[in-house]
């Protein structure tokens, strides 16, 4: 993204430097916004196969909505002080159910 910014705003470099920075934006903008289609769909079918094991710890799939925010956060960087303690504290608690299970 930098090297996009400077090539834009500098006006130095080649057309190639410009056009090679901006598919990379552009790359990783649609990435980041499959990452978050995978999270979000991962995220459901895992809380909702833990609903249906006996177990301390049964999550709601709304905890699917943090996969939605983080791809919201591809856009709008905010959305990234949501997501990640969401997602976090998932994983987290997820963990600890594996471990007490044993």
């Amino acid at each position: 993204m930098e090297l996009f910014v400077s090539s834009a705003s500098a006006g130095e470099g080649s057309l190639g430097t410009f056009l090679g920075a901006f598919a990379l934006t552009v790359l990783a903008s649609w990435a980041g916004m499959l990452f978050s289609l995978l999270l979000t769909v991962g995220l459901f079918l895992d809380s909702r196969q833990l609903r249906r094991t006996d177990g301390d710890w049964t999550p709601t799939p709304l905890y699917a909505l943090g996969g939605i925010v983080h791809g919201v956060g591809t856009t709008l960087l905010a959305a990234f002080a949501v997501s990640v303690p969401v997602i976090g504290y998932y994983l987290y608690r997820r963990r600890t159910r594996d471990t007490t299970a044993k």
